[in-house]
């Protein structure tokens, strides 16, 4: 049983990260750049056009 409280409490954990992280884009955008590792203040997601990681600017507001 408390395994299972376990993994019900890292799903919740997961699933409430903080939105705009590691979402899923079709392209980086040109504000943003494509690297293995982004720096702790950028926002970092996936991207069809990069190999690892696009990172974006912590003040850039896009959709």
């Amino acid at each position: 049983m408390r395994f299972l409280y376990l993994v019900f409490a890292v799903f919740l954990l997961v699933s409430l990260a903080v939105p705009g992280y590691g979402q899923i884009r079709k392209h980086c955008p040109k504000v943003g750049y494509c690297s293995s590792k982004c720096s702790k203040a950028d926002v970092w997601s996936f991207s069809s056009d990069c190999k690892y990681y696009c990172c974006l600017p912590p003040g850039w507001k896009g959709k």
